[in-house]
């Protein structure tokens, strides 16, 4: 057994163990998918650290800011908006909904229709997402042993699933926090090493410059500012529609505690995200030639790094890749029986909607090993196309909701429904001019709901649940 397969394999058994632990507590299902919402700052802020650096940010990026060089970091920077809006004023004032889910929120801003709907796209894209880490997790795994695809896809979906199943939210949040440490801890050893063997930044710059001129300034002729607009609304925005992240805010012990957990979140995503590209950067003149974007990972560090470092590395990903794809799992399972079963039969009691939880936990397993073998396209692709199609859908809703009164119901509906065939019809042109499709989804969304929200009647937004009202705005802003 090589020092790879034993490094993982020790961090999957500590992390078990971990998780195992703080299980005992489980007795509901508001503990099984919010953690009864008892969350402080560290756990928050690790969750979120851990759920957002996917296999994605690092297998993924990695390679993008090697094909692409400084330019390719625009797409980390929307990552780091997300963090800050939701500190300055998003974060506290979803988790004064007292929601537990953001389907719930939804039917309570809006209604219980837009909410099965919002649902059902939910639980496609986020079974999708978990897809694209099953999808990374083989690409590591069979870097160092011989499996095939299919092997590698059951053991990964049972180590999700038991990650899971464990002890929902709460262990995922505390188990997401020692990867989040991990996950940095590993970047800056191989940063570290990398920048030592070229000589520096400013040798690496020289370098860069003579691969490509234009690999070391801001914009590029594949990277125009457009594109990288384009890339800050696709994480910087469309993050907002996406479940995944969204209840991470419903956990937190208070509005307070939300708020104070994306400032610590941002500033550990941008001590993240500095080494990885310089991992990327760096790669270009250790290893030239690499042309597949998730081939670059697997090539650098087995072929670059020492073997305890590489080992530590390939931990810190597969950590990533747990963190995320037992929450995509969490995700997927609470949605479609709070939100989608509990809605067609409100007499569940808890023990059957946490049981029911956990059967469906299973289920979309299984779900996500047969999606594996339909989809082609590159992990950051098929993760940037989940995301936005959620989040032009339901992010300008959610956001305008909770400081925007007047929005409701109808204007709600139709700034979904064309900010969702905005990105749809924008990918299936293939991405014009190499812009993302959030920029025109956002723009389009934007207009649509202002220009509907005007055009109801004043006091359309009454039909709202009176109690979520009174929790995000003023008495007096109510009654207006």
């Amino acid at each position: 057994m090589n020092v790879y397969l034993i490094v993982i394999f020790l961090f999957m058994v500590a992390l078990a163990v971990i998780g195992i632990v703080i299980a005992r507590g489980i007795r509901s299902s508001e503990d099984w998918m919010v953690a009864g919402k008892s969350l402080g700052w560290l756990p928050m802020a690790g969750t979120y650290f851990a759920t957002i650096v996917s296999a994605t940010s690092i297998v993924s990026y990695m390679g993008y800011y090697y094909l692409n060089g400084w330019a390719g970091w625009w797409n980390a920077a929307g990552t780091l908006l997300t963090s800050f809006l939701a500190c300055l004023f998003f974060a506290k004032k979803l988790r004064q909904t007292e929601c537990d889910t953001l389907p719930e929120y939804i039917a309570k801003r809006y209604g219980k229709w837009f909410s099965i709907i919002a649902s059902v796209l939910i639980v496609v894209c986020v079974i999708a997402l978990l897809t694209n880490q099953l999808i990374a997790s083989i690409t590591i795994l069979q870097s160092f042993i011989s499996w095939n695809k299919l092997t590698c896809a059951i053991l990964m979906m049972i180590i999700f699933g038991v990650f899971t199943c464990i002890g929902g939210m709460k262990s995922v949040a505390w188990t997401d926090t020692l990867c989040a440490f991990l996950i940095i801890i590993g970047v800056w050893v191989v940063a570290i090493e990398f920048l030592m063997k070229v000589g520096g930044i400013g040798a690496m710059n020289a370098g860069i410059a003579q691969v490509n001129p234009e690999f070391i300034r801001g914009f590029t002729t594949k990277i125009p500012p457009l594109t990288a607009l384009s890339w800050i609304l696709t994480w910087g925005i469309c993050n907002f529609g996406a479940p995944q992240f969204i209840a991470r805010f419903f956990s937190a012990e208070t509005p307070e505690t939300a708020s104070k957990s994306q400032g610590i979140t941002g500033i550990a995503l941008l001590v993240f995200y500095v080494p990885l590209l310089l991992i990327g950067l760096c790669g270009m003149l250790l290893h030239p030639g690499i042309e597949k974007q998730d081939q670059v990972f697997t090539t650098l560090i087995m072929n670059h790094t020492s073997p305890l470092f590489g080992a530590v590395m390939f931990a810190a990903v597969m950590g990533a890749i747990i963190s995320t794809a037992d929450s995509l799992l969490l995700l997927a399972a609470t949605t479609f029986t709070h939100d989608v079963i509990k809605q067609a039969k409100p007499s569940m009691t808890n023990a059957q909607e946490l049981k029911t939880s956990r059967i469906t936990t299973v289920l979309f397993a299984v779900l996500g090993i047969v999606f594996m073998f339909f989809m082609t396209d590159t992990i950051q692709g098929i993760n940037a196309k989940a995301v936005t199609l959620m989040g032009s859908a339901l992010a300008l809703v959610v956001m305008f909701g909770v400081f925007w009164k007047r929005v409701n119901l109808i204007s709600a509906s139709i700034t979904a429904v064309c900010g969702f065939a905005t990105a749809l019809i924008w990918y299936r042109l293939g991405t014009p001019g190499g812009v993302m499709a959030a920029l025109p989804a956002c723009v389009v969304g934007l207009i649509v709901l202002v220009i509907s929200t005007y055009l109801t009647p004043k006091d359309a937004y009454r039909k709202a649940d009176p109690e979520l009202l009174a929790k995000l705005f003023t008495e007096t802003e109510v009654k207006s």
